[in-house]
């Protein structure tokens, strides 16, 4: 638990964004549940724009092409195999809460408590310049202050220049705030 803020010595918040079919803020899950912290000590919010993305990711149903390399042993713990595919088990889809939003609108997720982590992996790239000022201009504001942001390599660059810096966390692309 080294790696958590220094703030969460009780629970800490989570947000993928976007989160498309589910598989990441799901890995994330099952990472946690099996490094052994409790699902109480956590939330994770998965947001994305699609409903076509996010009634897919509520399915919870994976085929054998989501499952990359050698070590599927998490795979026998935390999915049934069916033949519409590997569906995932209930404890862990209970983790994670879905919910359509855009990024780009005024009021994306305002209100609530900052982010421990979020992780916005491989949407900048799709933006235009002004387009990716704002959104990091949103992800800076719902991060909280010792949080981390994980996104792309390619966009690396694009987040230094956007108020954050390095978090040197090895093998991460991996930024805190500036």
């Amino acid at each position: 638990t080294e790696w958590l803020p220094r703030h969460s010595a009780g629970s800490f918040r989570v947000l993928s964004v976007p989160c498309s079919s589910g598989e990441e803020p799901y890995s994330l899950a099952m990472a946690l549940l099996d490094a052994g912290v409790p699902d109480t000590r956590f939330t994770i919010d998965a947001v994305d724009i699609s409903i076509n993305a996010l009634a897919r990711a509520q399915r919870a149903v994976y085929g054998k092409n989501s499952f990359r390399g050698r070590e599927l042993a998490f795979r026998d713990r935390h999915f049934h195999h069916t033949k519409e595919g590997y569906v995932l088990n209930p404890s862990v889809r209970a983790t994670v809460k879905f919910r359509r939003d855009n990024i780009l609108e005024d009021e994306f997720l305002t209100g609530g408590a900052p982010y421990d982590f979020i992780l916005c992996r491989n949407l900048l790239i799709y933006f235009d310049r002004a387009t990716q000022v704002l959104t990091l201009e949103k992800l800076h504001r719902l991060l909280a202050a010792d949080g981390v942001l994980f996104v792309g390599p390619a966009e690396m660059p694009l987040v230094s220049e956007g108020g954050f810096v390095s978090a040197n966390l090895p093998l991460a692309f991996a930024c805190r705030k500036f």
